[in-house]
């Protein structure tokens, strides 16, 4: 009985990553462009996306992060490497905080 519970339980926790997983496929995830791509985009007023954990991942959708899955978040300026968020939603590490 023990190793049956034990296999159910490992079979539901491999069905569950493989869902989630799958969740997101390459094509669904957005493109990364380049800081010169982004920075014009910003400069026309169309919105450009970046995971508040690596700033160089930039986006013109909204998605998730392809090395950490986070959403990523609007931006309204960039400086740099780092990337400023639009709103106080987002969590800032000190290289991105203005005063």
């Amino acid at each position: 009985m023990k190793k049956l519970l034990t296999v159910l339980i490992l079979s539901m926790a491999l069905l569950s990553g493989i869902a989630q997983a799958a969740e997101q496929t390459p094509a669904d995830a957005p493109q990364s462009l380049s800081v010169a791509a982004a920075t014009q985009l910003l400069h026309d007023s169309k919105p450009v996306y970046s995971c508040p954990m690596h700033a160089h991942i930039l986006s013109d959708k909204e998605g998730r992060c392809p090395i950490c899955g986070m959403d990523l978040t609007q931006i309204t300026k960039i400086e740099g490497d780092a990337t400023m968020p639009s709103d106080d939603k987002t969590m800032t590490m000190p290289m991105m905080e203005t005063k």
